[in-house]
């Protein structure tokens, strides 16, 4: 009788197959990505280094507790980001990945960026002011602050750029300008754009910042209402207001006393998370 060998054969297919995929996602994770990374920045206490007053006939009052001014940190337009970058950050969600479109229009550099978001520091820190005083002179008839210049207004603060301060300026002006404790000992942070009038505008990067504020220790964070969908549902460990005015600021934290205890964490003012 014949006897056939017969010998099991192994396709290479399958191996060769995992050397593409291995393959791919080396080049996927090493390749350039049409991405911007943002990630939580430093909270900068704005008292007693960063906001002033320096007019000898302008009347200050100290602030009891302080104020936070809260970053981000955005990669800039010429930086290229790597999909192993990106994939990071997916996985350990410390940070957001948007296309770069969303931040930067084409052709914008390094140089013009930074240019750019100086130049809206600068004004929304002269807006702060305009708001400030309207507050005062409404709120508070007997201040005089109408003589208050601009350039009497010190901000000691480096390498930062954007609108998103004017909140948190217009709130330290009015504390520094008036009689009224506002902030009560408190650990208070805020991040919006600010008019002329007083209304808040929406910011980038909330979620980021809110990590930013609860690291600095703030009780309280207060956004613009504008950016109530971009809250996570969860924030425990601080309390967020969204508020559509600085006059809305003035009153909740006046109104809820450092001692209240009313400062619970948890959303308040934004219908689209359930607060």
């Amino acid at each position: 009788m014949n006897r056939r060998n017969n010998h099991l054969r192994f396709s290479a297919t399958p191996r060769l197959l995992r050397v593409f995929l291995i393959l791919t996602a080396v080049v996927a994770l090493l390749a350039p990505m049409n991405f911007v990374l943002i990630s939580p920045g430093p909270a900068s206490a704005l008292f007693p280094k960063i906001l002033s007053i320096k007019q000898a006939d302008v009347s200050t009052y100290p602030v009891h507790g302080n104020l936070y001014l809260l970053t981000i940190y955005v990669t800039n337009p010429e930086t290229r980001v790597f999909g192993g970058e990106v994939v990071g950050c997916w996985v350990w969600g410390d940070c957001a990945v948007l296309p770069r479109s969303v931040m930067y229009k084409d052709g914008t550099t390094d140089k013009k960026a930074t240019s750019d978001g100086s130049k809206e520091m600068s004004t929304s820190q002269n807006t702060a002011l305009t708001a400030a005083k309207k507050f005062v002179a409404l709120n508070f008839p007997s201040v005089n602050v109408a003589h208050l210049k601009n350039s009497s207004v010190k901000v000691a603060l480096e390498n930062t750029g954007g609108p998103s301060g004017g909140l948190i300026f217009t709130l330290g002006l009015i504390d520094l300008l008036t009689p009224i404790d506002i902030v009560q000992g408190r650990k208070i942070a805020g991040t919006g754009t600010i008019a002329a009038d007083g209304s808040i505008g929406a910011i980038g990067g909330v979620a980021e910042k809110i990590l930013g504020a609860k690291k600095a220790g703030a009780s309280i964070l207060f956004v613009s209402t504008e950016n109530c969908s971009e809250l996570p549902s969860n924030t425990s460990g601080i309390t967020v207001i969204a508020v559509h005015t600085i006059d809305q600021v003035v009153d909740y934290l006046v109104s809820n006393p450092a001692h209240s205890g009313v400062n619970s964490a948890g959303i308040r003012g934004c219908a689209s998370v359930g607060a």
